[in-house]
């Protein structure tokens, strides 16, 4: 009976020693890799940093994230450079982003569009928003502004309303593509206002300035950095403001408010993603270079020059800041009709 009895404990004690060796040995294994990843991040940074601009070279974004890359790689010791990775509404470069190593060398350059817009149009997105990234900080917020060609015939959004209204469909607005704040600037407009626009949408917002200063398109929207110098040659004509304000080189465009569109209110926003995973530590010591550089006071009066307003944060309040963006655009893009297959 005794025998009996010993048998089970005998075989009870090595299942539990067995377990015990196994345990040791994942938290060994684990203490070996958190170690060399605080090793690599203590290290940081070690070779050049990349920032993805998922748009093409000379739109808006691209030029803030070359003055953002100039100013911290002599902080940061190291080389920053900018690689333009443009498409399908800014989801082709935030996708690249997404599946690159957690180490803090590949950051994205992203913005309302990719974050906040795409989740909600793009059926089949091919990464996570609110998984895939760790926020870094916001840098700018910048109203969209609606261009239109002068040979439109056009000085008002009233006048607009009252074109678009005669020739239904006629008159044809370009976005940056579809799946991005313009394209549901656009329908936005048409819904609001009760007339019926051509949607045009292209692969950058360099592309449709381009046609509407050439006159293919009738209007686009544009940010004052890229279209302030044909607003003030003639070769285009500013309606309208989105939101409450004007902006300082455009003192006589009216907001979107004062145009009688209160609603048109969601300004273009961008901030530094990297992907989720990095390292705490390379995440802070982003975010300081990068809010430091952003706040000298040459750099905010440049970016007021170009019509828009520096906005630093902590990554805690910019990711937090990012989810309401999400939940706000759904609303948006659900009241729209918006769809970007």
């Amino acid at each position: 009976m005794n025998r009996d009895r010993a048998m089970p404990d005998r075989t009870g004690a090595a299942l539990r020693d067995t377990v015990r060796r196994a345990v040791a040995a994942l938290l060994a294994a684990a203490t070996l890799i958190a170690w060399s990843t605080a090793t690599r991040a203590d290290d940081y940074p070690s070779r050049t940093i990349r920032f993805i601009v998922p748009y093409a070279a000379g739109t808006t974004v691209d030029i803030r994230a070359r003055q953002v890359a100039d100013r911290i790689g002599g902080s940061l010791g190291r080389s920053v450079i900018v690689e333009n990775r443009p498409g399908a509404g800014a989801t082709i470069g935030a996708a690249h982003v997404a599946r690159s190593a957690a180490d803090g060398y590949t950051i994205l350059v992203g913005s309302i569009a990719d974050q906040a817009v795409a989740p909600n149009v793009y059926p089949n997105l091919a990464y996570d928003p609110r998984k895939d990234f760790a926020a870094i900080t916001q840098y700018a917020e910048t109203a969209p502004i609606l261009v239109a060609y002068p040979g439109l015939g056009v000085s008002s959004v009233q006048e607009l309303i009252a074109l678009a209204k005669r020739k239904p469909g006629e008159v044809f607005l370009g976005s940056w593509g579809n799946g991005t704040l313009t394209h549901l600037l656009t329908l936005q407009l048409a819904q609001l206002a009760g007339i019926r626009i051509t949607h045009v949408p292209y692969r950058s917002s360099s592309q449709a300035l381009t046609d509407a200063v050439g006159g293919q398109i009738s209007m686009t929207w544009d940010y004052p950095v890229s279209s302030l110098r044909f607003i003030e040659a003639g070769q285009l004509k500013a309606l309208m403001v989105i939101g409450d304000k004007r902006v300082d080189p455009l003192p006589d465009v009216p907001s979107a408010t004062e145009a009688g569109l209160p609603e048109m209110r969601h300004l273009a926003w961008g901030g530094f993603f990297a992907p989720a995973g990095t390292p705490k530590n390379i995440v802070e010591r982003l975010n300081r270079e990068i809010v430091r550089a952003l706040n000298a006071p040459e750099m905010k009066a440049l970016f007021a020059e170009q019509g828009s307003r520096v906005v630093t944060n902590s990554p805690e309040a910019f990711a937090a800041f990012v989810r309401s963006e999400q939940d706000a655009l759904a609303a948006l893009a659900r009241a729209a009709g918006a769809r970007a297959d």
